[in-house]
């Protein structure tokens, strides 16, 4: 059983509410809902957002994303059965469907300013197999702030639109996925995320991952002090 004391306690909690009302609770609702106290509920929060298992609204203890979703509306919509999400990226929207384990749909937009983009995910496997994904910035500088290098992480069809839109809006080639790799990578990272044995994953867990992926380790590489 999981100490109730822990972080990751108060992340499984946060997700099961997530995933039933897309939404996060507020504080007062959070600590009923784990049987901590405030002061408890507080200091489990501020844990988890130091350990990046969720990201706080600055200077507030209010949810602002809890990955693979987002809690404000952005260009990425995912359904499935059970209801929808808002998805903080390419990579989260197709790391929703990896945490619940159920086929999605997910509608956004070609390169974030093209024409729309809805496709989905069946048994792991997109129904757009020519879609790519693009990481412009790799996993070392994705805390630097967490808000611009995931509002990048996009859809591409085809392929050859990406060097144009990096000189257009200033950012760098960076990585590029087929959607087949970028599926494996979401259920990869994103598989455990509903469980409560889900543990922020170290440096070698996820070096493992890329590896297994066959990614390019001078990009996807994370340094051993990387939380």
């Amino acid at each position: 059983m999981v100490n109730p004391s822990l972080p990751e306690h108060l992340h499984h909690v946060l997700m099961r509410h997530v995933v039933e009302t897309g939404h996060a609770p507020d504080p007062t609702t959070l600590a009923s809902l784990a049987k901590l106290s405030p002061q408890e509920t507080e200091h489990a929060l501020s844990q988890l957002s130091e350990m990046h298992g969720v990201v706080l609204v600055p200077n507030s203890l209010q949810v602002w994303s809890l990955h693979p979703f987002a809690l404000v509306p952005t260009q990425f919509w995912v359904m499935s059965s059970r209801g929808g999400w808002w998805a903080n990226c390419a990579w989260c929207a197709l790391g929703i469907g990896a945490a619940l384990h159920e086929d999605v749909n997910i509608l956004t937009s070609d390169g974030g300013e093209g024409q729309s983009l809805q496709f989905e995910v069946r048994s792991g496997k997109a129904t757009r197999p020519d879609l790519v994904m693009h990481f412009p910035y790799p996993p070392v500088r994705w805390w630097d702030n967490p808000y611009c290098p995931c509002g990048n992480i996009l859809l591409f069809s085809p392929q050859t639109k990406i060097d144009a839109w990096c000189t257009r809006h200033g950012h760098p080639t960076g990585s590029i996925l087929d959607i087949k790799t970028g599926v494996g990578l979401a259920e990869r990272w994103f598989g455990d995320y509903l469980s409560p044995e889900w543990r922020r994953k170290t440096p070698d867990q996820a070096a493992r991952i890329f590896d297994e992926l066959g990614l390019d380790r001078s990009f996807w590489d994370i340094p051993g002090s990387f939380r």
